[in-house]
C-alpha cells in the first residue's frame, strides 16, 4: 500500500510543475501589472491562435486558478500512474485539440483565459477510461472523479451558466470533455490492462499463480526432489533376518 502510495505521489510530479508554473505566472502578473490576459484565446482571430498555448497559464483571480489547481493535480497523477508515457500524448491533444475546438467554436470578440479546458479534458478521460474497460482500478477512479468533480457537468451546459450569471466558458468545457473522451477511446488498448485479461495471464504463469488449483497435482516425489529432501537414486534399506536355525543373512530391498 505505502509503495503505490509512494508511486502516486511521483506521478503528480509533471502536474505539480504544470500548477506551479500557473501559480508563478499568476502572482508575476498580479504583483507587475503585466495584463497578460491579453494573450489568452481569442476565437476566430490569428493574433489570438497564441492563446491556446497559453490559455492554461492565466487566469482572473484568486477562486479562478484555485479551482484548476487540486483537480489537475489529482486527475494528472492518476493519469500519469496508471497510463505512464501515454499521458503525455493524451495531455498534449487535450490541450491543443480544446483550444483548437474553442477558437472555432467561441463567440468572436471574447477572451478566454484559464485551465479548465485541461481539467474537464482529464476528468472525462479517467471518467471514460474507466468506464470503457473492464479495470477494477480504473473503475473505481472513475468513481471518485464523478464523486468529486461530478458537479463540473453543469459547466457544459450554457443555460445553466446563463442563469448563474457566472464569466464561464462553457466551449472550453465543452473542447475539453470532447477531446477527453476521444483520446480515452484512442487509447482504449493502452495503459492498465482488463482485469480478466491480467487474470488469465497469471493463471498462464506458474510463477504467479498455483496451477494445482485447478485441480493439478504436484506429484509428491518430485516435489521433494525439487526441494533437496531426497536423492535422485531409490533408497535402499538394509535388514537383518535371522531364520529359526540361526543362520543370519542380510538382504537389501528397495523401496
Amino acid at each position: 500500500m505505502f509503495r503505490q502510495l509512494n508511486l502516486f505521489i511521483n506521478s503528480m510530479l509533471y502536474p505539480l510543475i504544470l500548477v506551479m508554473i500557473m501559480w508563478l505566472v499568476y502572482l508575476f502578473n498580479l504583483k507587475y501589472g503585466w495584463n497578460l490576459e491579453v494573450y489568452g484565446l481569442k476565437p476566430h482571430s490569428s493574433e489570438g491562435f497564441i492563446g491556446i498555448f497559453s490559455m492554461p497559464f492565466l487566469h482572473e483571480n484568486l477562486e479562478h486558478i484555485f479551482s484548476n489547481t487540486v483537480p489537475i493535480l489529482v486527475a494528472g497523477g492518476f493519469m500519469f500512474y496508471y497510463f505512464k508515457e501515454w499521458t503525455w500524448a493524451a495531455m498534449a491533444a487535450i490541450w491543443i485539440g480544446t483550444g483548437v475546438f474553442l477558437w472555432f467554436v467561441g463567440k468572436e470578440g471574447t477572451i478566454h483565459i484559464g485551465a479548465s479546458g485541461l481539467v474537464y479534458g482529464f476528468v472525462f478521460f479517467l471518467l471514460f477510461s474507466g468506464f470503457l474497460r473492464n479495470n477494477r482500478e480504473l473503475s473505481a477512479v472513475a468513481l471518485l472523479m464523478v464523486f468529486l468533480y461530478g458537479g463540473i457537468m453543469w459547466g457544459l451546459f450554457p443555460d445553466y451558466i446563463r442563469l448563474t450569471g457566472q464569466n464561464i466558458s462553457w466551449e472550453g468545457h465543452m473542447g475539453g470533455a470532447i477531446m477527453g473522451i476521444l483520446m480515452a477511446v484512442l487509447l482504449l488498448k493502452k495503459g492498465p490492462a482488463n482485469t480478466v485479461e491480467q487474470i488469465e495471464e497469471d493463471e498462464d504463469d506458474p510463477f504467479e499463480y498455483p496451477y494445482w488449483l485447478e485441480g493439478n497435482e504436484i506429484p509428491e516425489e518430485n516435489n521433494e526432489k525439487e526441494n533437496g529432501s531426497l536423492p535422485d537414486e531409490p533408497v535402499q534399506i538394509k535388514y537383518r533376518y535371522i531364520p529359526k536355525n540361526g543362520n543370519p543373512w542380510e538382504k537389501d530391498d528397495p523401496y
